[in-house]
C-alpha cells in the first residue's frame, strides 16, 4: 500500500483549485440589482433638483430661505418627501399645506412633519415587504401602499400570519387579503 506524501497531495489540490478558479472566471456575469417599484427614501438631491420639485409647492419667496436653511442642515430627502405628501394630500392648495408643514412660527417641522415623513418611509418599506414576500405583481404596489396606510402597524402582523411557516397555507396572498378585508360594523 503506497501513501502519497503531504506535499504531493497539497500540490494536486492546489492545481485543482486553480483550475476551478479559472473555469469560474470564464463564467462570470454582471449582477444587476432589480429596480424597486417604489422609492422608500429618496437620496439627497442637489439643490437645483430639489428646487425643480419644490416649485410645485412653494409660491412665497420668504419660504425659499427657510427651505434652503433646512436643506443646508441635511434635510433634502425629508423636504422632497414632504413635498410629495403635500401634493398628494392637499384638498385645496399644496402651497398652503407645504408652508404650514415647514413653518418656523408654528414649529411643525421638527414635531409633526419629520414624524410624518419618517412614518411615510416606514409604510413604504412595509408595502415593499408585502409585495416581495407574497410575490405580488409590481403593478399592485399602489393598492398595497394604500392598504399599508389604512392598516399602519397591523399590516406586518397580518403578513406574518399569512406567511407563517409550518401552517400549511397554500395561498398566503389570499389569506393576507382575507385578513385585511374590512369587517362590517355591528351595532
Amino acid at each position: 500500500m503506497s501513501t502519497a506524501s503531504a506535499g504531493s497531495i497539497l500540490a494536486e489540490r492546489l492545481v485543482q483549485y486553480k483550475q476551478q478558479q479559472g473555469n469560474g472566471a470564464n463564467n462570470a456575469s454582471i449582477i444587476v440589482p432589480p429596480v424597486q417599484p417604489l422609492i422608500i427614501k429618496p437620496s439627497m438631491p442637489s439643490w437645483d433638483d430639489l428646487q425643480e420639485k419644490l416649485q410645485h409647492v412653494i409660491n412665497l419667496p420668504g419660504l425659499w430661505i427657510t427651505i434652503r436653511e433646512l436643506y443646508d442642515q441635511g434635510y433634502g430627502a425629508e423636504l422632497e418627501t414632504a413635498a410629495e405628501i403635500a401634493l398628494a394630500t392637499a384638498k385645496k392648495s399644496p402651497y398652503h399645506l407645504f408652508a404650514t408643514m415647514t413653518s418656523k412660527k408654528a414649529g411643525k417641522w421638527a414635531t409633526i412633519t419629520l414624524a410624518m415623513v419618517h412614518e411615510t418611509w416606514h409604510l413604504r418599506r412595509n408595502a415593499l415587504l408585502v409585495v416581495e414576500r407574497l410575490k405580488l405583481p409590481v403593478g399592485s404596489i399602489k393598492a398595497v401602499l394604500a392598504l399599508s396606510w389604512r392598516l399602519r402597524g397591523s399590516i406586518m402582523r397580518f403578513l406574518g400570519i399569512a406567511t407563517e411557516q409550518g401552517t400549511g397555507i397554500r395561498n398566503p396572498a389570499g389569506v393576507f387579503f382575507a385578513l385585511t378585508k374590512r369587517q362590517p360594523q355591528t351595532s
